[in-house]
Formats: structure tokens, sequence, C-alpha cells
């Protein structure tokens, strides 16, 4: 037997001992694993024993369990009918026994794999050896998604979409499936590849975008026997300007806009694109405003005027096109008299033009003394037509000349539901319109030639009467002092009998006397003669004639 110190020597020795056995038999573990719900679980292993025992046979078991003696088997290399129930069919190394590689698979995750996990390993000659501390187990929820990998989708543009799940189990395999638009055929192709412990699945779908796709999505699912998760891609289809439409809170007609003068008016422009299109309006070729920031763009007008009316052009341009649409802005207001409006003469007719713009067009309306006209009417000697063009109506008013007097006032008038306008002429015929019109004319021509006329006689009368006078003055000297020659009593009352002097002579009125009657004065004094005649010296009278001119 042995005694006490033997026993004490011994349990000094057991310490060292166990030092030494736990260096050979040593496995690296992690303290807990993390796995998701559905998917594997993967222990890593990697365990160290005597190297005496290399060319020994072995067998490798996991037990759910923290202690050797509460022992669930999960894995057994040589007999699985040894594993649990629960567990058969779903365990497995992912290395081999003979590499030291102990590391454990679970496929198919539930809540209830969630414990410890410890490995063992025998061999052949009854040598064993537990592995612990154990490793803790831990179950999440699924979170892992597949990948979604699109290049550029342009309208009409083959393209392809890859879907990629990457996972280090490498048990039950997941499925990628896609979840396409219903017109999408499907043209779908698959791959793994395993890069060290990592398995990548690939799906490749072929396709090609159109613009009803754009916003539309499409989906990569991956699945396995207990769960499933996806990844959803919106599509983003790239495109030229489509769809362009143009439409006015006053009137969604895409082709016109009508509205009132002095009423503010909007117009907007509005298209489908990816990217976003700059937009533009123009008009007669100049432009008006522009934007970028979006697929809108509005005209407005504060107080809308007839000037603005016309045609309006909106285009629309991205990368990868060219859009245009027009409008028509029609803006209605009240009758404006044109300027072509007035009348002319011929010696046969006259005719007068009313002509006036207003939108819509307007009614016209000639207002005689004793009749109201309008379209084509023919009253007495008065006769109109009317003609519309656009928002123009023009009348014609013609007259005939014809025999008598007339004082005619017409007046024209343009009237629509904005307000109405006038435009008056007055007529005057006398005997005949042109007759008049001749007679006036001749009479002031025979006026003014008259006036000329007159006026150069008046100057050739002063030009000679001042010649006459420089001679008679010279002939008055000379009498004065050769002569001695003086007048008798019969001379003079025989020069009384013929001249009648200034201040007695009658004043006939006007057109009492013939035309043909001579009015005579007496020069009682000579131009600058100073004084009276005396007997002895020589007088010269000069005799003035007078015509009344009567009415013409």
């Amino acid at each position: 037997m042995l005694d006490l110190r033997t026993i004490g020597k011994v349990y000094f020795l057991l310490p060292l001992l166990q030092g030494t056995v736990s260096k050979e038999w040593r496995a690296d573990t992690p303290s807990d694993v993390t796995a998701q719900r559905g998917l594997c679980a993967r222990i890593p292993c990697h365990y160290r024993y005597p190297s005496r025992l290399n060319m020994k046979s072995r067998t490798g078991i996991w037990y759910n369990s923290e202690k050797p003696k509460n022992r669930h088997i999960v894995f057994h290399s040589r007999d699985h009918r040894n594993e649990t129930l629960k567990f058969r069919y779903r365990t497995r190394l992912s290395g081999d026994l003979n590499d030291d590689d102990c590391s454990l698979v679970i496929d198919n995750i539930t809540q209830e794999d969630e414990g410890p996990y410890f490995f063992r390993i025998e061999f052949k000659g009854k040598k064993r050896y537990n592995y612990l501390p154990a490793t803790w187990l831990r179950v999440s929820d699924f979170t892992d998604k597949p990948m979604i990998f699109a290049g550029e989708l342009v309208e009409e543009k083959s393209v392809t979409i890859t879907c990629i799940f990457n996972t280090t189990c490498n048990g039950t395999s997941p499925t990628l499936t896609w979840v396409t638009p219903t017109d999408v055929p499907p043209s779908v192709s698959s791959s793994v590849t395993r890069w060290h412990n990592t398995l990548t699945y690939t799906s490749v779908l072929t396709m090609t975008p159109a613009l009803k796709h754009h916003g539309q999505s499409l989906t990569c699912r991956v699945r396995y026997p207990s769960v499933s998760s996806e990844q959803t891609l919106s599509l983003t289809v790239q495109y030229a300007p489509k769809n362009l439409s143009i439409t006015s809170p006053e009137n969604r007609n895409n082709s016109w806009v009508n509205t009132k003068e002095g009423i503010p008016t909007s117009i907007l422009c509005s298209v489908q694109s990816f990217p976003v299109s700059n937009l533009t309006w123009r008009h007669l070729g100049v432009t008006l405003n522009t934007t970028s920031s979006s697929n809108e763009l509005w005209l407005e007008f504060p107080q809308v005027t007839p000037q603005q009316a016309g045609v309006y052009q909106c285009v629309a341009e991205n990368e990868y096109g060219t859009a245009e649409r027009a409008i028509t802005l029609s803006v209605e207001y009240k009758p404006e008299i044109s300027r072509d409006s007035g009348c002319t003469r011929t010696p046969e007719v006259i005719s007068c033009v009313c002509a006036a713009r207003s939108n819509p067009p307007g009614e016209l309306t000639w207002h005689l003394p004793l009749a109201s006209l309008s379209g084509n009417q023919t009253h007495g000697r008065f006769q109109t037509w009317q003609v519309a063009d656009g928002q123009l109506v023009t009348g014609s008013l013609t007259l005939g000349v014809g025999e008598g007097a007339e004082d005619v006032t017409a007046l024209c008038t343009v009237r629509n539901q904005h307000g109405e306008v006038m435009f008056a002429v007055s007529l005057w015929i006398k005997g005949g319109v042109s007759a008049v019109w001749i007679a006036v004319l001749c009479t002031s021509s025979v006026i003014l030639s008259m006036l000329l006329a007159g006026l150069f006689v008046y100057k050739c009368i002063q030009k000679w009467d001042r010649r006459t006078k420089e001679k008679d003055l010279e002939i008055l000297d000379t009498t004065v002092s050769s002569s001695s020659h003086l007048t008798t009593p019969q001379d003079t009352e025989r020069q009384r009998r013929s001249w009648i002097p200034l201040e007695v002579s009658p004043v006939m009125p006007v057109g009492e006397g013939k035309e043909s009657d001579p009015v005579y004065a007496s020069l009682r004094e000579l131009p600058g003669g100073g004084g009276p005649v005396r007997r002895g010296k020589t007088v010269i009278y000069a005799a003035l004639k007078f015509q009344s001119i009567g009415p013409a």
C-alpha cells in the first residue's frame, strides 16, 4: 500500500502531468459563433494530439452539451445512426480529421439549435480526449440579402443585370430567382464559384429596357428551404423626351389656348424624359425662357395683349433626343378700326371702306339716314358688300353719283361681345359730285390767274407812271420858260365842259351806270407842285375811267 507520503507526491505531480497533457491535447475553437436562422452554422475547429497517435485510426464526435455527462451526439464520423434524431442528416465536417480539421457544419439552423457544442476525438486503443470548454452557438434572424448590379439602362438597348449572393455554407445550396415585369422575357444564366470558404452564387438577367419599364421594380430573391430574402432595384431607364404636352388652367386643350385681353394667362409645358430635359419656350424664333431643373416649364403673361397672340413652341432636349410641340394663343378683344378705312371718289361713284379687327370677328353694319345695311345689299343708290379674313372684317359702301344735291352721313359700326367701334363719313353731293369738284377747281384756277395778272399790270403801270411824270416835268419847265401864250376865256369854258373837278364829281353807286361810262376827275394839283395852278401857266389833265364789275 502507498503511504501518505507517496500519495502526497502523486497529488503534487498530477497538475504537472495535466499541464503536459494539455499541451499535447488542444483544440482551436471560438468561444461563440452566430448563425442566421435557415442558413448553415459552421464552428471552426483544429485539434492537436500526441504525435505518437498519428498513424492511429480515429473517430470524431460532436456533442450538444457543456459537460461530457450530458451528451447529445450532433455528429459521429463512423456511424450516423448514433446521432440525435434532430441532427441526423443535417451535420457534417467541412474538413478532414486526418488533416486535424474538425470544423462542424450544421445545415438549416433553427432556434432550437442554439446552445453549447464541443468536440471529442477517439483513437484506436481507447485513447480519447474531450476538447473543452464548449463553443456557444447563437441563432439570429436571416438578414443576408443578395446584391444587384446593373449597367446603364437605355431605352431599346440590351443590358445585363447581375444578382450575387455570398455565403460560407457549403451545405444546402440556395436558389436565385428573378421577379421581373410581366412583359420581360426570361433570359437568365446561373453559376457558383468558391473563394476559400466563401461560395458565390450568381444569376445574370438579360433584358431590353423600354419606356414602360421606367420606374418599375426588378427583384432578385435568394431562397433556402425555410427562409428567403430579396433585393429590389427600381429601374431608371434613360430615354429621349417623350409625351410632351402643353396645358393651361384656362383651357386644357393641347393645341389652343383662348383667353381675353388683360387677363393673366399661364401655359405649362411638361415632358417625360430621363435624365431631365432642357425646356425652352420660343415665339417667332425668339427664346423667351428656359430651365433644366425639372421636366416642367411655365409661360406666364401677367396681362395678355392681342399683340402677344400667336404660335408658341416648347422644345425639350436631353442627351438622347429632342421633342417639340406648338400651341396657339388666341386673345379675344373688342373691335379696332383699321387704318385701311377711308373713302375714294371717281366721276361716277363714291366708295367708302370700313375695316376692323377683333376677336371674335365683329358684325359690320352701315347706318344710313333711311336704312341700315349689312353683308351684300342694295338700297337706292347705295350698295354694300362684306368679306371676312380671319380676325379682319371689311365692309364697302358704294354710292352712285346722280342729279340733285345730297348731304349724306354714313356710319359704320363693328360689334362683338367685347365692345363696339364706330367709323363715320360725310358725303356732299351737288349736281353731281364730279361737276362740283370740277367747278371748284376751275374757279380756284381763274382767281389765282387773275391775281397774278393784276399784280403784273400793277407793276407795269407803276413803272410807266414814273417815266410819264419825269417827261411831264420836263415839258412843264420848257413851256413856262419859252411860251408867252395865255389861256383865253373861250378855252377855259371849253375845258370846263370837258372835265369835271374831282371834288364836285358825283359818285355813282356800283352797278347804276353803264359799264362803259367813264368817270373823270380834274387834277387841281400836280404831284409835288406845291400850290394851285395860276393863270398864264400850262396845265396838263389826266382822264381816269372806272369800270364796275358786277357779280359773276
